[in-house]
């Protein structure tokens, strides 16, 4: 069985730890900053608690990084330099040029992005409805994730510095993998950016405006304000495809999206398989490791979803960097 270990015990990791069981890995060790917080997943999840970072990798072949942004490239480096597979979560990295230093660290290795979303299986029937032509050409595309954001001062998330794009970095950014799936590769983005209700110190408020390299547009917008919001829009010369799901009532139990999602094609309710998004990528992460498989979402697909990200912060927050 193929052996990982979890760094970071932040509101993802035990939802990436229980995917690992459902996926077939042995989850062996974790490892986070505080000793309750290791242990008690430690003990969550039957595994050891690794006091420390180089402890964690100790008899694994790969490591799952769900820990802050700016901390991947160094923490990702590590395990390659171990000769350890990484499996880091979204966003890649904080800047385009750690996650190039990610993607320069891992070359001998596997290394996979979490960009699960676009696995959900009405994502996928979305795809095979525009593969099919049934939208005829797609010239539009309209996204929405949003949700009320859990920001103490003292959290990562709520700093500018270190979530450069606020919702759009942590939410939206979902949305531009998977519109890069269905649509296409973005070549040119532009974005705006409020602070307006939280007291977070980042802006709670984000839209992002995109230009596909087939000239189709888009726009992915996003808040840590609003009830929570997941949709997709796509318009075409044929037809109109509205896919959402009511996070709301299933968050953050990622296996159970597809139950309250829907997908309509003019109105019209459209079937699809009901899948589990975390257990499917961490599946994959583990044929990869054993050469059975090749990583859908790697080093390419990750930068490009944060390079649009950042293309919409712009040079104001790239200035902060």
């Amino acid at each position: 069985m193929t052996r990982v270990a979890l760094i970071g015990a932040g509101m993802w990791a035990p939802r990436l730890a229980a995917a690992a069981g459902r996926a077939g890995l042995e989850l062996v060790a974790v490892h986070a900053r505080t000793r309750d917080a290791r242990e008690a997943l430690a003990e969550r999840f039957d595994c050891r608690a690794a006091e420390t970072f180089e402890g964690a990798l100790d008899g694994v072949d790969g490591v799952i990084l769900a820990t802050p942004n700016d901390v991947h490239a160094e923490q990702a480096g590590a395990c390659a330099a171990a000769g350890r597979h990484v499996f880091v979560e979204k966003p890649i990295a904080d800047t385009v040029a750690a996650a190039e230093r990610i993607r320069d660290a891992c070359a001998d290795v596997v290394l996979m992005v979490g960009h699960a979303f676009r696995r959900l299986g009405a994502a996928r029937r979305a795809r095979a409805l525009v593969d099919a032509g049934r939208l005829g050409t797609v010239v539009l595309a309209e996204a929405n994730f949003s949700l009320p954001g859990k920001l103490p001062p003292a959290a990562w998330r709520a700093q500018r510095a270190r979530n450069p794009g606020g919702p759009i970095m942590q939410l939206g950014i979902h949305h531009v993998d998977t519109l890069a799936y269905l649509v296409g590769p973005i070549a040119r983005t532009t974005g705006c950016f409020a602070h307006v209700h939280t007291d977070a110190e980042i802006d709670d408020v984000g839209v992002a405006t995109l230009q596909f390299e087939s000239g189709a547009l888009g726009t992915v917008t996003g808040s840590y304000v609003s009830p929570h919001v997941f949709s997709i829009r796509l318009l075409g010369s044929e037809g109109v495809l509205d896919y959402r799901a009511d996070l709301g009532a299933v968050w953050p139990a990622a296996e159970r999206v597809d139950e309250v999602s829907t997908l309509t094609l003019n109105g019209e309710q459209v079937a699809f398989e009901q899948r589990d998004m975390l257990a499917e990528e961490l599946a994959e992460f583990g044929a990869a490791i054993r050469g059975e498989a090749t990583v859908e979402t790697g080093a390419a697909e990750g930068i490009a979803a944060l390079r649009v990200v950042l293309d919409a912060v712009g040079p104001r927050e790239a200035l902060a960097r």
